[in-house]
This record gives C-alpha cells, sequence and structure tokens, in this order.
C-alpha cells in the first residue's frame, strides 16, 4: 500500500492516483490525469492572480452586491495580497464589531484565522476554507427601495461535507463617512439542520 505521507510534492500525486485507481489502465492515463490536475491547478492561480479584491465600501455598490463580493473575498482570502478578504471584511463591517474588537483590526485578523482553523462550520471556517457557498435568497431590503435594512439567506458547505445557513444583516450608512455606503451588521448562523428558529444557533462571526 502505499504512503502518500512519506512522499513529497508531486509523487505524493502520483500515490494518491495509484492508491485511489484514478488513473485508468495505462502509465499514459496516468501521467493525462497528473496533466489535467496540473492544469486545474494553473487555471484557479491565474484567476487568483488577476484577481483584484473586494476593496472598502463604496456608495456604489447596491445591497445584492456586498454578500458575492465579500464570499469571494474570502475564499481568495490572501489575493492580491495576504488577508486581503480579511481586511475588506473589516472594512465592510459596522461599528458594533469593531467595538467588540476595540478598533483593533489585527486581533480580528488573528481570531477570524483562529475561528477557521477549529471551526470548520464557522463562518470563517465555511468561507475560507470550506466546498461551497450559495446564495438562496434574493436580497430582502426591508421598507422597499428607499429601505435602509437588507437581509439575504447564504447556505455554505464546509471542509468536512456539513451544512450551515446564514443570514446577512445588512445597513445603509446615513451619515458620513461613506455616506449610502452598505455595512455588515450581523451574519447570524442557523443549527446543524439549517434551521434558524434554534436555541443553539450563534452570531457566526
Amino acid at each position: 500500500m502505499w504512503n502518500s505521507k512519506k512522499i513529497s510534492n508531486n509523487y505524493e500525486k502520483i500515490a494518491t492516483l495509484l492508491y485511489e485507481g484514478n488513473y485508468g489502465d495505462s502509465d499514459e492515463d496516468l501521467f493525462i490525469a497528473l496533466l489535467n490536475d496540473k492544469q486545474k491547478e494553473n487555471t484557479m492561480n491565474a484567476k487568483s492572480a488577476s484577481y483584484t479584491g473586494a476593496g472598502v465600501p463604496r456608495s456604489s455598490l447596491d445591497p445584492e452586491d456586498i454578500v458575492p463580493l465579500l464570499m469571494t473575498a474570502l475564499e481568495k482570502n490572501n489575493f492580491p495580497e495576504s488577508d486581503a478578504g480579511l481586511i475588506s471584511m473589516w472594512e465592510f463591517a459596522s461599528d458594533t464589531t469593531k467595538y467588540i474588537f476595540q478598533n483593533n483590526i489585527t486581533e480580528f485578523i488573528e481570531s477570524c484565522h483562529e475561528t477557521a482553523e477549529e471551526f470548520p462550520t464557522s463562518f470563517y471556517g465555511a468561507a475560507m476554507n470550506g466546498q461551497s457557498w450559495d446564495m438562496e435568497t434574493n436580497i430582502n431590503r426591508v421598507g422597499g427601495k428607499d429601505g435602509w435594512i437588507a437581509t439575504q439567506i447564504m447556505k455554505t458547505i464546509s471542509s468536512d461535507g456539513r451544512l450551515r445557513r446564514w443570514q446577512w444583516e445588512l445597513r445603509k450608512n446615513k451619515r458620513p463617512p461613506c455616506l449610502g455606503c452598505w455595512k455588515v451588521e450581523n451574519i447570524a448562523s442557523s443549527d446543524r439542520n439549517g434551521d434558524f428558529e434554534a436555541t443553539d444557533r450563534g452570531t457566526g462571526w
């Protein structure tokens, strides 16, 4: 039996393919499998390299733009620079979150990384290391098109395959700085069944 933990770099990939039997019936099949894997990796790296990040809040963004923008930023957290995704999350966070961390972005980023590593189903675990995320609802703008509060439901699948749902609450700045910008007020998590009406749900972030 192959022990891929003792084999590094491409040899580990070869060992995994051989062990799992995903290489077909010949050396040519193995080569093609490795080549396809490398092409996928290069494509992902190229897309990340051209990614410019979520940036900072701006009045040109509509509420429905916010969640996909930030989730993509967290998924590509280290592009275009290290922790760019988390920095954008901090910039888009309301004063409530910044007060909790006493306006210390360094502590915020460290906390996010610790939570993501320790808890796969936490918001940052799912956003940064999870398998997938999808928007389940359209934006719900409380009070109609002129409302300054909006909510939206998102579904995530964690790295270990567990489902969670998240309710984003966004609020529009009604005073400077960044007048008219949408900020993230809260991200509420579902229970393990994906339900929100549960006693063990948390804020998630």
